[in-house]
């Protein structure tokens, strides 16, 4: 018979091995799912309107497969009826000492359309740039559909996300390492141990 030991050790072993396993399963399914819901996300749709930007967070303008990057054009003018920051309340940016020829920066920051789409997008749309600006209305005119979504606000769900996926496959994998461990353990103990139960002896009695 299998000592009581090797029975408890060999049970633990091939439960943890099934949760471990459930666990890994789940965070790899988790990771597989990590994805921006970009017109969830969007706190403001184009092409035109009035965008109230009340937040300090860096929005990044996205728009689907379907619009040319090199023909979008974009604008945000402010109440007071610029477009971006003068330049001479920026630093000196071509380096020569004199902030007053350079241009001015803009609030909305187009990217090189040589790297649009890079493929690390949600599926059907991709980053056409970027808007910086402080908080207050701004009138927005567009040449076609965007969405605007708050970047460190996105990035921290999804980092979130991801954490949960990590940890749920590391906690997976040492619980069905742990398992592996308990069912060789008891294994070895069913080999070396014995239950000893007492014997029963069975007297005859002689008739005289």
């Amino acid at each position: 018979m299998v000592h009581i030991a090797g029975k408890i050790f060999l049970g633990l072993g091939a439960l943890m091995l099934v949760i471990g396993g459930i666990m890994t399963a789940t965070g790899g399914d988790t990771l597989s799912e990590i994805e921006w819901d970009v017109e969830g996300e969007s706190i403001f749709e184009g092409p035109n309107g009035e965008y109230s930007h009340s937040t300090d967070d860096l929005m990044i303008i996205y728009v689907d497969d379907s619009v040319d990057c090199e023909s979008f054009t974009l604008t945000f003018e402010n109440e007071t009826g610029a477009k971006g920051y003068d330049s001479d309340t920026m630093e000196d940016s071509d380096g020569d000492g004199d902030t007053t020829n350079d241009n001015d920066y803009p609030f909305f920051t187009k990217d090189d359309c040589e790297w649009a789409d890079g493929g690390d997008d949600p599926a059907g749309y991709y980053s056409i740039g970027s808007f910086s600006g402080e908080q207050g209305a701004y009138t927005v005119e567009g040449s076609g559909s965007f969405y605007t979504v708050p970047f460190f606000k996105t990035v921290g769900a999804v980092v979130e996300d991801a954490a949960e996926g990590i940890f749920a496959i590391i906690g997976g994998v040492g619980l069905a390492g742990c398992g592996v461990c308990s069912l060789l353990l008891g294994g070895l103990l069913a080999l070396v141990l014995k239950d000893n139960k007492p014997q029963t002896m069975v007297v005859n009695e002689m008739q005289q």
